[in-house]
């Protein structure tokens, strides 16, 4: 068959965001012998006129869009993306109304049955699109089109994760490079922790399956001996664990002798002296911990089980092997009281991180175990957690919150507050950043 996969993801700040999901998949699909082309919306603002040229020029069998975020997840500045999605299938419904329209990704995933609604759309991958979506493809070629509308692996099947392989080519991978510092990896898929409020164990399953370390570094070499690209985002929900796995990532970039950095998302629970030293002879430069909070208090609200004593540890750690460190804090989840906030805040500044990315409430999402809680004590009902975003906070500590926290950015430089800074969203100053040849996650760069 002959598709066009969109990338409806429009939102490029702080960075444009290589998208590495549809790019495995494109890869699946070619691999599979369809012919398979990309539009991509991240740098095409009005794109219109050109999407429908596209479509009447091409001609393809099957649309498929990829559906990122629901919205930035921000409080109280909630931006919500539901609008531009329903502009992507109009537009492609005036221009090639008689072809199917197949939605996928993060976004999907998480509101499969009220986004298919919202968008209309004719079928929907939720999860993993590599199998199911070309088990689509399969029937639809033969001519027995699907009965459902929610399509999933027969047999619970699960992908490969080591006959993964990026179909950059498909993209302007130099551009994402230049204008976002660094490209996507992932090395593995699933989580095994249970943070209260998490969706990860629900996109990516509960089980953790890791690519051969081999496997890895031979995408990162190929990237950059064919893009020049030596700076890699890896995007693991925990990067960091299994321990062992990161480990030998790392002992195969210094075997190679790559000349390459990288940053990841990473656990203050699985940390050592010796990992972090480890990380940076392979070129770790930059790490952000979802920490979510410094206060007892709030770890158990959230399901953390590490200690703050931990997160100290880890930071100490970074600033001796020179590694940039960033703290991503969420406030005000059940249970979160004035003490408990200010004892994050003292702690904050006792571990000095070179940024700190504070959000105000907790988002909610559905089939998450804060969710459940939340439904049990009667403070939501099940039917109202979907496409518009509801937020968590103890409502004694609303108007606190957002006086105590906005005090401290204009104090101190580092803190960021997604739901209310203009830093992040400045296009021009990220552009003077990245003029300068400057890599990296953005938070570094305004560290």
């Amino acid at each position: 068959m002959k598709l066009l996969l969109v990338n409806t993801n429009q939102a490029r700040m702080p960075d444009p965001v290589p998208p590495i999901g549809l790019s495995y998949l494109a890869s699946a699909v070619r691999e599979a012998g369809h012919a398979c082309t990309v539009f991509d919306l991240t740098f095409r603002p009005a794109y219109e006129d050109e999407l429908k040229a596209y479509l009447r020029d091409t001609r393809p069998e099957l649309i498929g869009l990829s559906l990122r975020n629901v919205d930035n997840t921000a409080y109280p500045k909630t931006v919500s993306f539901i609008e531009g999605f329903q502009e992507v299938v109009r537009i492609c419904r005036e221009a090639s109304p008689q072809t199917p329209i197949v939605l996928g990704g993060p976004a999907f995933s998480l509101f499969p049955e009220q986004l298919l609604e919202k968008l209309g759309a004719d079928y929907g991958v939720p999860g993993e699109g590599e199998i199911a979506f070309l088990d689509l493809l399969q029937a639809l070629q033969d001519g027995h089109p699907p009965t459902e509308k929610i399509l999933h692996p027969k047999g619970g099947r699960q992908v490969n994760l080591n006959g993964l392989v990026p179909s950059w080519d498909l993209f302007e991978t130099d551009r994402y490079f230049r204008e976002g510092g660094s490209l996507n990896i992932q090395t593995k898929r699933g989580c095994r922790y249970k943070c209260s409020y998490c969706s990860y164990p629900l996109l990516e399953g509960s089980a953790v399956r890791q690519r051969d370390p081999v496997k890895v570094v031979d995408e990162m070499e190929l990237c950059l001996e064919q893009h020049g690209i030596d700076y890699f985002f890896f995007v693991d929900n925990v990067f960091n664990y299994p321990r062992a796995h990161g480990i030998a990532i790392c002992r195969e970039i210094i075997k190679r002798r790559l000349d390459i950095r990288w940053t990841a998302y990473t656990s203050p629970g699985v940390v050592d002296a010796e990992m972090f030293a480890i990380y940076k002879e392979a070129g770790c430069d930059a790490l952000d911990f979802g920490s979510d909070s410094m206060s007892q208090v709030g770890l158990s609200s959230m399901s953390k089980w590490f200690t703050v004593t931990k997160i100290k540890d880890a930071t100490r750690w970074c600033c001796e092997n020179e590694i940039q460190i960033s703290h991503s804090l969420i406030f005000g989840p059940p249970g979160e009281t004035r003490e408990s906030v200010e004892e994050t805040i003292a702690n904050v500044h006792e571990c000095a991180p070179d940024v700190v990315i504070a959000m105000i409430g907790v988002r909610i999402y559905p089939h998450t175990p804060l969710a459940r809680r939340l439904v049990k004590k009667g403070w939501i009902k099940e039917k109202d957690i979907g496409l518009e975003p509801v937020f968590y906070i103890e409502d004694a500590l609303r108007e606190y919150l957002f006086e105590r926290l906005q005090e401290e950015a204009r104090k101190h430089h580092n803190w960021i507050l997604p739901g209310f800074s203009k830093r992040m969203n400045h296009p021009m100053l990220f552009e003077r950043l990245r003029a300068k040849g400057n890599k990296g996650p953005m938070w570094k760069m305004i560290a």
